[in-house]
């Protein structure tokens, strides 16, 4: 049975359809899952080293070994010395693979999860978030936004906690990111974001940082929310931000002077004079006014 999902013109795709509309995003989710089962949720990382922003092999031949540090006792202080080194050596060039060359380390950390929910939460956001800005940037430009909040984000983990972390979530809290500033300057029914959504990956956000949840790669959730948010304001502000800014500084202006209202929500009624914060928009497809609360997809 085939699942419907949303075109432009407001009619259902088909999962066929999918994979040409979303293409970027069903490739990003196939690699992730592909990864996952060979790496078998992180229980393997050997068998995707490549895809760590630097090797794990080299750092795991100069660890003490579970057998070595219960004889922690009999092992050579100079081996020991020796070995403590070259882990701090190792630790504080994570981005030597890089500089040999292998640039793709700088975006492949995104494919590697560990454990099911780490994935499951990952593919859930990838999916909805990319769904909105694949739709409405098409493939390339998407793809161009996915591998900068990544690169940022992933090396900014990289240096802040070393180079053994992978996931999604960097590149997923930079197309939030971009979707909240976007919506915030110059909203767009094709750039929306609920609100309760947004509330929540933004208290998941300073959650991670209470240690609660275990080791979480705080650094690219933050580095990719402001990555993307960056792009967001460039992308609003081509698009007409100053214009909007200028013209809701001309509404507050003629409302203070107005004892009638100049503009009505559609679904809730609700005028300027209810609150003088509240924006409007008028909807493409119908051409009636709306609310930020209630602007239609």
């Amino acid at each position: 049975m085939s699942h419907p999902f949303p075109s432009r013109s407001g009619g259902n795709r088909t999962w066929r359809d999918a994979t040409h509309y979303y293409t970027v995003t069903m490739i990003l989710m196939g690699v992730s899952i592909i990864v996952a089962a060979l790496s078998q949720l992180g229980s393997k990382t050997e068998k995707v080293d490549v895809l760590f922003f630097s090797s794990q092999h080299e750092l795991k031949e100069v660890m003490f070994t579970e057998e070595e540090l219960a004889n922690w006792q009999s092992i050579p202080q100079a081996e020991i010395l020796l070995r403590n080194a070259q882990i701090e050596e190792i630790l504080e060039h994570p981005a030597r693979d890089l500089q040999k060359g292998q640039v793709w380390r700088a975006v492949t950390p995104m494919f590697l999860h560990f454990g099911i929910m780490h994935i499951v939460f990952n593919m859930m956001w990838l999916w909805d978030f990319g769904r909105v800005l694949e739709t409405r940037f098409r493939s390339l430009r998407f793809l161009a936004l996915v591998l900068f909040t990544a690169i940022l984000s992933n090396t900014a983990q990289a240096f802040v906690s070393g180079t053994n972390f992978g996931g999604m979530s960097g590149v997923n809290y930079g197309l939030f990111g971009f979707l909240l500033a976007r919506s915030k300057l110059h909203p767009d029914p094709g750039f929306v974001i609920n609100r309760q959504t947004a509330t929540m990956l933004l208290i998941w956000l300073v959650v991670c940082f209470t240690g609660l949840l275990g080791p979480v790669a705080n650094t690219a959730h933050v580095v990719g929310f402001a990555s993307g948010g960056l792009v967001g304001i460039v992308n609003a502000l081509q698009g007409g931000a100053w214009a909007l800014l200028k013209r809701k500084r001309q509404f507050r202006s003629a409302l203070r002077k107005s004892d009638h209202a100049l503009h009505q929500c559609a679904t809730c009624s609700r005028t300027e004079h209810d609150d003088p914060d509240l924006e409007f928009y008028v909807h493409p497809n119908d051409g009636k006014e709306y609310c930020r609360d209630h602007l239609p997809m």
